[in-house]
């Protein structure tokens, strides 16, 4: 269980302990063996979340954090290739095997994010199970309002809450954002007359009319369908709705090949996915990290990758100041992450681009008048 301290002090607070919280924590408390690290866990809930696949390129970082055994030993289904339909109603693969590092992930996503707070703790880390509230300014920082868990003063924080980004709403900055995208997900029973092949069967992509669709085999002997969508779109056709879904998801060529059972396990749950990135100057001391700073297309695969990415970048920024007083770090970190989403928004505009079926679409409108910078 947690500990709950009250009014303590920290060197650093991170809230939220998801995979760029906990990988923060873990390399802070690696560069940093004497600074007092904070975790908090603002979420409980285990639901998917858009992005459970991963590329390749994780493993660098695994390695870097010091996970990949524990990361191997998990029960993470390996996948070589994607398959998509995009730009044409005919599949193309994605092949991995032309990576350096040729292997991709389907995760168990509660197993992972587990591990990586697990791994934070071990070395030091402070866990609490916390909602944060409020921020202030204090004589050494911040203070950190966590209601009846307390009141943590701290040098530093990390922000690694998500797309809620708290605190950057709280300091009422506005994101840039690239397009309003939302996935509606529905999970069905996962039966394969052939369980062997279940670790290495590829994910789909589907390009639609209304957007694009998603399926995978997921630990537990499940499968995912996901229509990716516009927040107003599937508000007006009324997605969300499971016999409206269902008759979309009849009209797909692909996805409904590999759905081999008529029953959903759960009703539409619809999940944030726009592409954003916060541009603002954040106050000294405070950094944010994973999607609490920018979040990619899950077209990319790239959430987590950069998620534990950003994190070790924002270690470094804040190891830099804690060391040697060196502030420069945390400008460099913001400045690297802007460029990022700019380099990031140009491949995203590129492959959109490349799917021309549907001019007519609001979707694929939104996307192709789109100016190339």
């Amino acid at each position: 269980m947690p500990s709950k301290p009250t009014n303590a002090n920290f060197d650093v607070f991170i809230i939220g302990a998801g995979p760029a919280g906990a990988a923060a924590a873990i390399s802070l408390r690696e560069i940093m063996p004497d600074a007092r690290v904070c975790i908090a866990d603002i979420e409980k809930s285990t639901h998917f979340r858009v992005g459970e696949s991963v590329p390749p390129p994780i493993k660098p970082f695994l390695d870097h954090l010091g996970v990949t055994t524990a990361f191997e030993n998990a029960a993470h289904n390996p996948t070589f290739r994607t398959l998509s339909a995009w730009g044409s109603s005919g599949l193309e693969s994605n092949e991995f095997f032309l990576h350096t590092y040729n292997t991709g992930w389907r995760l168990d996503r509660a197993n992972f994010d587990a591990m990586l707070k697990t791994e934070a703790i071990r070395r030091g880390t402070t866990n609490i199970s916390a909602r944060a509230f409020s921020l202030a300014e204090s004589p050494h920082g911040w203070l950190i309002d966590c209601g009846n868990a307390g009141k943590f003063s701290t040098r530093y924080i990390i922000d690694a809450s998500g797309h809620a980004a708290i605190v950057s709403r709280w300091l009422k900055y506005a994101p840039r954002k690239l397009d309003r995208l939302i996935g509606c997900t529905v999970f069905f029973e996962h039966q394969t007359q052939q369980p062997e092949l279940f670790d290495t069967e590829a994910a789909v992509i589907e390009a639609c009319h209304q957007g694009w669709w998603y399926t995978a085999a997921i630990p537990g002997h499940r499968k995912i369908a996901i229509l990716m969508t516009d927040v107003d779109i599937a508000r007006q056709s009324g997605i969300a709705n499971m016999s409206t879904w269902l008759h979309y998801f009849s009209l797909t060529k692909h996805i409904k090949q590999r759905i081999n059972t008529r029953f959903p396990l759960t009703q539409p749950m619809i999940l944030p996915a726009s592409s954003r990135c916060f541009t603002d100057t954040y106050p000294p001391g405070i950094i944010a990290v994973g999607d609490a700073i920018s979040s990619f297309d899950p077209l990319s695969s790239q959430g987590i990758v950069k998620a534990l990415r950003s994190a070790l970048y924002a270690s470094y920024a804040i190891a830099d100041c804690y060391l040697r007083n060196d502030t420069m770090g945390f400008s460099k970190y913001f400045t690297l992450m802007r460029n990022e989403f700019d380099n990031y928004s140009l491949t995203w505009q590129n492959y959109y681009q490349r799917e021309q079926r549907w001019p007519e679409a609001p979707f694929w409108q939104r996307r192709h008048r789109m100016k190339r910078t």
